[in-house]
């Protein structure tokens, strides 16, 4: 264990964070590209809209009523795991010494990460044997209050009871093939399958960022938010909302010896490194977690970078405590409702939720082609794809800018204003691509 008392004698170390120059965002879509409001009445001027088919939701079996735990939005295959990695802390940019002064207190350093994009330095850290990562990172903390250390967290995916409805709901509407030309949009999810009907031959670069040695986790879920957001426009049921858009997809679930899924915030850090490289306008995190100190630096340097990030509200239901990176205040927070405008029932709550959008019994990509699946994840891609098109149109890629004009295409849900269910309510607009 560190001994703080030890320190007092050493030199004082000053931490000087770097910050790079802000990663350029300028939109390069097509100047055509606008947004047009609806009227009183939820219509678009000009604009024949298709009503969409009513179905009688299904109620969840057993197994799926695991998913409305309070354990941060966990899906059942997520339920009584761990909600960080065993033995682990993460240290962002160390000072000069630190690494020796730890190893003489028994901790090990199992990976050093460069993120040249986001200017960190990331260490992984074993801790010693008898030493709980809370209680490492308390001690590290203490000992060095400069810096930024947390437990190496773990996140589920905000996907919940199987379920179906259209997209008529958010008012879209019908695109074309080249809608979406020159945006570049990321993803942090599981492994997309690019083979898939509606995604083959369309703009799609994937990367793992899994821990070595094990292999991808096997998931409809990655695929069917990339059918959301750029399926093909002439894919049938499970149509993109911008299917001319470049997508970066980054895969941070690993596969379980049990069949699950494992995914962690080392890997989340590299792989939001790697959009930030890439210059991508806006994030889609369709996964939930704990807070986290490390999470919090990584959520605002990404946002000074100038990245948008649009994130699932979570599935934990009512009580839940808040999910993150949905709840941090760079985040616009995404809660799902379903055709007939209701509230999800195994949604998250809370003073944190921006915006609604569809995601309950949507029709998705999924293994032998569409399925349905129902969660805040699938609710999430909708508003990444809205903040893209403002983004196109010049809009400011930090939350409160993009909270204030989104308001505008807001059709208002529950309460009067932005209450605790549906947040400012839901997002109506219509591409004119």
């Amino acid at each position: 264990m560190i001994n703080s008392n030890r320190w007092q004698h050493l030199t004082v170390w000053l931490l000087v964070l770097v910050f790079m120059a802000s990663i350029p965002t300028a939109a390069t879509a097509q100047s055509s590209t606008r947004i047009l409001k609806y009227n009183d009445k939820g219509e678009v001027t000009g604009v024949v809209e298709k009503k969409s088919r009513n179905k009688k939701p299904e109620k969840p079996n057993r197994q799926e009523r695991r998913g409305s735990s309070q354990d941060y939005g966990s899906s059942a295959d997520e339920a009584d795991q761990p909600t960080a990695e065993p033995g682990e802390v993460i240290v962002v940019n160390p000072p000069a010494g630190f690494v020796r002064a730890l190893r003489a207190d028994g901790y090990t350093v199992i990976e050093r990460t460069t993120l040249d994009a986001l200017g960190f330095t990331v260490l992984r850290i074993r801790t010693p044997a008898g030493i709980d990562p809370a209680t490492a990172v308390r001690t590290i903390d203490a000992a060095y209050p400069n810096i930024t250390v947390g437990v190496n967290q773990r996140f589920s995916l905000n996907k919940g009871p199987k379920g179906d409805y259209g997209r008529s709901v958010m008012g879209w509407g019908e695109v074309p093939a080249a809608c979406g030309s020159g945006l570049r949009i990321g993803m942090i999810d599981t492994l997309v399958d690019v083979q898939h009907p509606a995604i083959s031959g369309q703009r799609v670069a994937r990367r793992s960022f899994i821990p070595k040695g094990t292999k991808p986790g096997v998931s409809d879920h990655g695929t069917g938010i990339a059918g959301i957001l750029i399926g093909k426009a002439d894919s049938g049921d499970w149509k993109g909302l911008l299917p001319g858009a470049s997508l970066y997809a980054a895969n941070i679930f690993a596969a379980r010896k049990d069949g699950g899924l494992r995914a962690n915030l080392s890997s989340m850090m590299k792989a939001l490194d790697w959009l930030a490289q890439k210059k991508v306008q806006v994030v889609n995190f369709s996964l939930a977690g704990s807070s986290n100190k490390v999470l919090t630096k990584l959520m605002e340097r990404a946002s000074e970078r100038g990245l948008a990030l649009v994130a699932a509200a979570g599935n934990g239901g009512a009580k839940a405590r808040p999910a993150y990176p949905a709840a941090h205040p760079k985040v616009l927070a995404v809660t799902a409702v379903d055709e007939k405008l209701a509230a999800y029932n195994f949604a998250n709550h809370g003073d944190y939720i921006d915006f609604a959008a569809p995601g309950v019994r949507l029709w998705t990509a999924r293994k032998k082609g569409g399925g349905l699946q129902s969660g805040t994840s699938f609710a999430s891609p909708y508003i990444t794809a809205a903040v893209a098109l403002h983004l196109a149109n010049g809009a400011e890629p930090d939350s409160r800018s993009l909270r204030k004009m989104l308001r505008q295409f807001t059709k208002d849900l529950g309460a009067p204003g932005r209450d605790a269910i549906f947040g400012w309510g839901l997002v109506r607009i219509r591409p004119d691509c």
